[in-house]
């Protein structure tokens, strides 16, 4: 079976500070084998497919609405990585403004994982505390932007 991930970048400027922001989600997840818990690490919403014909655009936005309880209909497909014959891994770019719906509130937990609301972070800030699997999308989406 062939599988993807996707993350999904959610980006605003902030109006006050003139910076860019991306939706995060501060994750701690849970090794489906040995049940040890990772340290929290700083997230984009996304996940896998879960039917083998599955889009890449449908999983990001299953994945959006699930964990941040927002949707999307426009998006941007700006990086990919054929991780091998069977696997690739794609980072979505979507602009806050082609967001509708209520950020989710409350902790979440997902298949062990357990997920904060999502919150806006500054740039300045993600890029030094990301998700290091989710450091090569947010260099394609800073190029795209023109960061």
């Amino acid at each position: 079976m062939k599988s993807h991930f996707v993350c999904v970048m959610i980006y605003r400027m902030n109006p006050e500070k003139g910076e860019y922001e991306f939706l995060v989600i501060e994750s701690v997840s849970t090794h489906p084998v040995t049940g040890l818990k990772s340290e929290k690490q700083t997230k984009f919403p996304g996940g896998m497919n879960r039917i083998p014909d599955e889009s890449v655009g449908l999983t990001g936005q299953r994945e959006v609405l699930e964990e941040t309880h927002l949707a999307f209909t426009r998006f941007e497909k700006i990086w990919e990585k054929q991780v091998s014959e069977d696997h690739a891994k794609y980072g979505l770019l979507v602009r806050f403004e082609d967001c509708r719906g209520e950020r989710r509130t409350e902790m979440l937990v997902d298949n062990g994982d357990e997920m904060s609301p999502p919150d806006w972070v500054p740039l300045s800030t993600l890029k030094w505390n990301l998700f290091p699997g989710h450091q090569p999308a947010l260099l394609a989406a800073m190029e795209y932007l023109g960061i």
